[in-house]
């Protein structure tokens, strides 16, 4: 039987963005095996996903890295897919045994495989796309499947049904691991004080981040901390039938776009021209209306803004949050994991 094999070992939201390529591999080989490898701490939110042949996990570690090495060579690839731009991720994938390889031309062992995509961040190119590319780049029609891309199981939704029961409701995940990424929270605290209360609200984030999220919670009559409270799949579930889905330039937008949920995403110190923005129909973005020289300030966020003043945080318009809920329609009945659509 054939088989391909995705390799994209970075972030959460990075591999939920490879999820179009291997739905793109299944409709058009829909014999094959289509096998992907992820974070080890990516791998719950991915479990049992009706695209996925097999799921690898690596931690990151170079004991870890000569252990996939091992259990993969075994085996013969159709294609080899390295959907990253990274020195590791290309020698595992070239290492393979396979009949194509496909990554970007800015891995530093590109010349080294078949096809080679370019990779390009700054022009508006949404990531998707940029994955999309290694399909074109090998020949392939780089068509983006239909949403949506995710399919939490049921025993997920289970296990969060008595939220999903208080109808409508919106998710909010104000944190990021970049703190230049997020917007003040006196911003998310004026726009909960403008919250309609009919809408519950659920707060969520790293246990870590339960704490800071605790204001917010007494910001609305309906508000609910859930930091730290769910699992990846869990929180997917969540987010299946959530009005709106409010965050930063994060994970949770990319999660919400692959499960086809409006999103109001708010961009800081990065900008949406990097690809990162959300997918779904009927979703915003916010940033300020300022024209800063200073932003973007980088790639990712940072720790600190580097001049002190923060201007792209603190010139975000409260308005821009608050319209959505203005003119929201009705969210389209969310697909459930016993029924999921095909890639096509």
């Amino acid at each position: 039987m054939a088989r391909h094999l995705v390799i994209q070992p970075a972030f959460l939201g990075d591999a939920v963005l490879a999820l179009p390529l291997i739905g793109r591999l299944k409709t058009l080989f829909p014999s094959a095996e289509v096998h992907a490898l992820v974070r080890t701490d990516v791998a719950p939110l991915l479990e049992g996903h009706p695209w996925i042949s097999r799921l690898w996990t690596w931690d990151k570690t170079w004991r870890g890295w000569l252990t996939l090495l091992h259990q993969l060579r075994p085996h013969h690839w159709e294609g080899v897919w390295v959907v990253q731009r990274f020195f590791r991720s290309g020698l595992l994938g070239r290492l393979l045994p396979a009949s194509l390889y496909v990554t970007y031309d800015k891995n530093p062992l590109s010349w080294l495989y078949t096809r080679r995509a370019p990779h390009r961040i700054g022009d508006g190119t949404h990531e998707v796309d940029r994955v999309l590319a290694l399909a074109a780049a090998a020949g392939l029609t780089p068509e983006r499947p239909p949403l949506p891309w995710l399919f939490p199981p049921e025993t997920a939704r289970q296990k969060v049904a008595r939220w999903i029961e208080r109808q409508p409701y919106l998710i909010l995940a104000p944190t990021s691991r970049w703190p230049t990424k997020e917007a003040p929270f006196r911003l998310w605290e004026a726009f909960l004080h403008n919250v309609p209360p009919s809408y519950t609200i659920y707060l969520t984030g790293l246990p870590s981040d339960r704490p800071r999220l605790e204001p917010l919670a007494r910001a609305h009559p309906a508000a609910h901390n859930l930091g730290g409270a769910l699992t990846l799949p869990e929180l997917a579930a969540l987010v299946q039938s959530a009005t709106r889905v409010y965050t930063v330039d994060s994970a949770l937008t990319h999660i919400a776009s692959a499960l086809g949920r409006p999103t109001t995403t708010v961009f800081c110190s990065t900008v949406p021209a990097f690809g990162f923005g959300p997918l779904a129909p009927h979703s915003t973005l916010v940033e300020t209306p300022r024209p800063l020289s200073c932003r973007p300030c980088g790639l990712h966020g940072k720790t600190a803004c580097p001049l002190g003043h923060f201007a792209c945080g603190h010139s975000l318009p409260l308005q821009d949050l608050i319209a959505p809920l203005l003119t929201e329609a009705p969210p389209p009945a969310a697909h459930t994991a016993a029924d999921p659509p095909p890639p096509t």
